[in-house]
């Protein structure tokens, strides 16, 4: 096949789809395992493992204290946050729906959490937003009001929740909180300066929120191409989580390193957003592996589209670009665009659209662009040549 331009996840690059990609389409794929009826067992738990713990407690006819539960609900999130597992996000939310009628703040916490990692969106703000009556200003509140509104492309409605950040204790969150917002309006090059000094101060922020700045100066590293904040950024992040893991992979894709991005991931096809980044680096390596971990995402990829999910459609996108025509990957990015206006959909709607040959679509995203200043030079001046030439 001819040369033709991509512009994945977080990256911008051009590639030749290998003879690989050929033979991977003749493949007939796997359906998923179905069991045949309910007393099928399909898998034994090891005695004293997190999930085992869990089930125990589900069984159980008593409902224990919350504080009993609230540890394993906890370590559940936390790990379905490091490892993408959306099965410890599940166990967590059966764990809390005994209490689901408590309107403690710190319940309704828990369950506005559980729904932003479900990408219900609307329904966790309408929960942090009735904390936030109990008690104004309450930081972890605020602080995930504004990244749910920011991920929604509503920076006006995030920045202002950044403001309501006023006790002095939280000047540095309140900084990082508005940094945030500027990265994505216009300001960059300011919330880079300013995000960098704050993780080099590190005046008490802990391992999970220097993360979180760390992350945020990675794709900022990425739309300006900075190789030195690069380097800065990925000698702090930990190469244990998932999303360090996705923004490293999604710098050395759009550098086409491809042989470093399949050694980092490799021992990650657990987690799907990091199988698709793998797939994509073993076709062009023209690795032998490509076949089959190609396979195993299709069938993931399935199951998604059976439960009738939504919050993978970034991903369906993303691996509906690799063989698909264009208007099934373009169908996909629109639809998760309604959803999120983070840099990894502002990408592949602008990668989809323009495979499609959709002036519409680009001629969306472009007046988005001017709409809110969002910067990203290689992939705004890509849009302007797609537009121009029809």
């Amino acid at each position: 096949m001819g040369k033709v331009k991509i512009l994945t996840d977080g990256m911008v690059l051009k590639s030749t789809f290998l003879g690989i990609v050929l033979s991977i389409a003749t493949v007939a794929l796997a359906s998923p395992y179905r069991p045949t009826n309910d007393n099928e067992v399909v898998d034994t738990l090891p005695v004293g493992s997190s999930t085992y713990q869990t089930r125990l407690v589900l069984r159980s006819s008593v409902k224990p204290p919350f504080s009993v539960v609230e540890p394993q609900i906890n370590a559940l999130l936390a790990r379905s946050y490091s490892q993408g597992d959306p099965r410890a996000s599940g166990q967590a939310e059966s764990l809390l729906e005994p209490y689901i009628k408590d309107n403690t703040p710190q319940i309704m916490m828990y369950r506005a959490t559980i729904l932003q990692s479900n990408h219900h969106f609307d329904e966790s703000k309408a929960v942090l937003q009735d904390i936030l009556k109990k008690i104004p200003n309450q930081p972890d509140s605020v602080l995930m009001l504004s990244s749910i509104n920011l991920v929604q492309g509503r920076f006006d409605d995030a920045r202002q929740e950044c403001n309501g950040l006023r006790d002095m204790g939280m000047m540095v969150l309140r900084f990082a909180c508005l940094g945030q917002v500027d990265d994505m309006t216009g300001k960059i090059i300011n919330s880079r300066d300013v995000l960098s000094k704050l993780t080099q101060i590190n005046n008490g922020l802990d391992a999970g929120q220097l993360r979180w700045l760390n992350l945020i100066l990675a794709d900022i590293a990425l739309r300006l191409n900075d190789y030195v904040l690069a380097k800065s950024v990925f000698e702090q992040l930990d190469m244990t989580s998932a999303p360090s893991l996705t923004a490293r992979a999604d710098w050395l894709i759009d550098h086409q390193n491809w042989a470093e991005t399949q050694h980092l991931l490799a021992s990650h096809k657990d987690n799907d957003a990091l199988l698709l980044r793998l797939v994509i680096s073993e076709i062009h390596l023209k690795s032998p592996d490509a076949q089959a971990d190609y396979q195993l995402l299709s069938d993931r990829i399935k199951v998604w589209q059976e439960r009738g999910e939504t919050a993978h459609q970034r991903e369906e996108a993303m691996f509906a670009m690799i063989l698909h025509p264009p208007e099934d990957a373009l169908d996909l990015a629109r639809s998760n665009w309604q959803k999120q206006r983070e840099t990894a959909d502002v990408v592949i709607y602008t990668n989809a659209a323009i495979r499609a040959h959709s002036l519409a679509d680009m001629k969306i995203i472009q007046d988005w662009i001017k709409q809110t200043g969002f910067e990203y030079p290689r992939l705004t001046q890509v849009l302007a040549q797609s537009i121009r030439a029809g």
